[in-house]
């Protein structure tokens, strides 16, 4: 088989459109991504004691397209990592979102792939299709755990606030990646010399490292690392791990810790509070957040819906309730069952005792949107 047959349609949904059709290049780096994309959704690094250990698979990569850049993303079972691979595949890019469990058989097919053997990949809506010159395997579309509505809505808005706090060269970047701790650690990243070093120690510089285990997941493409980007976002100590490929990157975002899920955080609730029930494309997890670029992108799910959270439903009932008066002096008093507290919209604060533990790392309190709500409406 040569690579002009490759470049042929396979037989996967032939009446249905192709998002994506051709190449993706160099075969084995893109391969090694996949895997581990695929072995992100299959690893939960963090098991609450409550738990029988057994693994859970949530799903893997949901694929998008939008003419100029393929995005392959996945959450790992506890939504505590967040992977995105964006590259450039050599053919017909178009438009379009799939999202599809990656089977043994297609994770047999990627392993095969070494140095410049070429690698076909087909997406349409119904699912995807991968061939090599020893074969392939296709993989139909499967329904979208809405653990990962919700964390790709936190993740676009954590990431939105995120700035450059490093960046490493080739030879950096892979000692760095190679000398990752094994187990979690309650860490900080710190510039030494050229490249980084962990420390216990936290500063005006450090960069959020705790749990940077969960980081080893992309050993596999240490050799194909030409440089590593890290950004941070202030206040929520949660850092993007940019690794630079050829001709692609690599984006993982961890959470604070390894026991804190991004689905459960609530960064996107002031956006929705702001629109209410507008179906906000944020909170249905339609819009993403490119941390390198700035930008913004499109993620048109097959399926997805906003997200429930009880400080949001608790918010809408204060404001239906009358329960949030403006202070002449300024601010919001907020009465309600027996408990007042006060709440200031800039900068934020609130006299309850979630404010008071979590200020707004993990999202605004439900008097604080109760607030933002009815400063909307006014």
């Amino acid at each position: 088989m040569t690579t002009d047959v490759l470049l042929s349609h396979p037989d996967l949904g032939q009446a249905a459109p192709a998002i994506v059709d051709g190449l993706l290049e160099p075969g084995a780096q893109a391969a090694q991504a996949l895997l581990v994309l695929g072995k992100i959704a299959r690893t939960r690094f963090w098991l609450p004691p409550s738990m029988v250990n057994r693994l859970i698979a949530e799903s893997d990569p949901v694929f998008t397209a939008d003419g100029q850049v393929l995005r392959a993303e996945s959450f790992s079972p506890c939504c505590g990592v967040h992977a995105r691979l964006d590259l450039r595949p050599v053919g017909h890019l178009g438009s379009g979102c799939t999202n599809v469990d990656l089977s043994e058989a297609t994770r047999s097919v990627l392993a095969g792939v070494a140095g410049q053997e070429p690698l076909h990949l087909t997406v349409r809506g119904e699912g995807i299709a991968l061939r090599t010159l020893d074969g392939g395997h296709q993989e139909s579309r499967v329904p979208l755990p809405d653990r990962w509505v919700a964390g790709f809505a936190e993740i676009a808005a954590v990431t939105a606030r995120a700035t450059p706090r490093a960046e490493l060269g080739p030879a950096e970047a892979r000692a760095f990646l190679r000398q990752l701790p094994t187990k979690a650690t309650a860490a900080w990243a710190v510039r030494s010399g050229r490249g980084l070093r962990l420390t216990a120690r936290g500063g005006p510089a450090a960069i959020p490292a705790t749990g940077l285990h969960r980081l080893r997941v992309v050993d596999p493409l240490v050799r194909f690392t030409e440089g590593l980007t890290v950004y941070a976002t202030p206040g929520a100590e949660v850092a993007s791990w940019v690794l630079h490929l050829d001709r692609a990157r690599l984006t993982v975002t961890l959470s604070p810790t390894p026991s804190r899920g991004f689905s459960g955080e609530g960064g996107w609730l002031t956006a929705l509070a702001a629109g209410l029930d507008s179906g906000d494309d944020l909170v249905t997890g339609r819009t993403g957040h490119d941390v390198v670029d700035g930008t913004w992108f499109a993620r048109p799910l097959p399926s997805g819906r906003a997200p429930g959270n009880a400080r949001l439903t608790k918010a809408k009932a204060l404001v239906e309730a009358g329960a949030v008066r403006a202070l002449p002096a300024g601010g919001y008093e907020i009465a309600h069952g027996g408990s007042v507290q006060r709440v200031r919209l800039d900068p934020a604060g609130c006299t309850c005792a979630w404010f008071a533990e979590n200020q707004e790392s993990r999202g605004p309190c439900s008097h604080l949107l109760a607030a933002r709500m009815s400063a909307g409406q006014s």
